[in-house]
């Protein structure tokens, strides 16, 4: 009710962050600490192409090994545990995405939403993360950023899966992959972790 009636979320169901301005502070508000504790060694542009341009499987890449090192310290921190994960990319994105462009969190595609859009001058990136929660959370994520990236008229997207099982069940050298895939005539670049 609070946050309602400070207008910072909408008044009618479903209740949704109620303008950009709040939609962009408060993911950055409850990751501050976890951004700032990310390593000062990680700059922009070691993720920048010859041609300027963001070199977004370098840094996904580069994300896959933090989170390997960093997950299970940093996820325990987070009071919401389902939120954690996408927390932590998000702080992870915006260190680098600061130096030139920006990430635009839950944007409106369609009836669906995707979850993170990275705009870098001039270029999208459409991430959809997802929790391992099933045998079919990859095969439901393809076809959710598949419906993404044709509202958007876009052919290339990334599928971030995180595995909730402990790395003592699913150890990090099975869990930790990349694979391009070609789904309902898109590439997806799915990333596991």
């Amino acid at each position: 009710m609070y946050c309602r009636d400070l207008g910072i979320i909408s008044e009618t169901r479903p209740v949704r962050i109620a303008n950009e301005i709040y939609g962009e502070i408060i993911p950055r508000v409850l990751n501050r600490n976890l951004q700032d504790s990310i390593e000062e060694e990680v700059e922009t542009k070691w993720y920048i192409k010859p041609d300027g341009k963001l070199d977004m499987d370098k840094l996904l890449k580069e994300f896959q090994k933090f989170y390997r090192r960093n997950s299970e310290h940093w996820l325990d921190r987070f009071d919401y545990k389902e939120a954690g994960q996408g927390l932590l990319i998000m702080a992870f994105l915006q260190r680098i995405i600061n130096g030139g462009g920006r990430i635009d969190r839950e944007m409106a595609v369609g009836r669906g939403r995707t979850d993170l859009v990275i705009e870098f001058y001039g270029e999208r990136f459409v991430l959809e993360l997802k929790l391992k929660r099933h045998s079919d959370s990859k095969e439901d994520g393809l076809d959710q950023i598949s419906r993404y990236l044709d509202t958007l008229g876009m052919t290339k997207g990334y599928l971030i899966l995180f595995e909730l099982k402990p790395s003592t069940v699913i150890p990090w050298e099975t869990r930790v992959k990349w694979e391009d895939i070609f789904h309902q005539n898109k590439t997806i670049t799915v990333v596991e972790m």
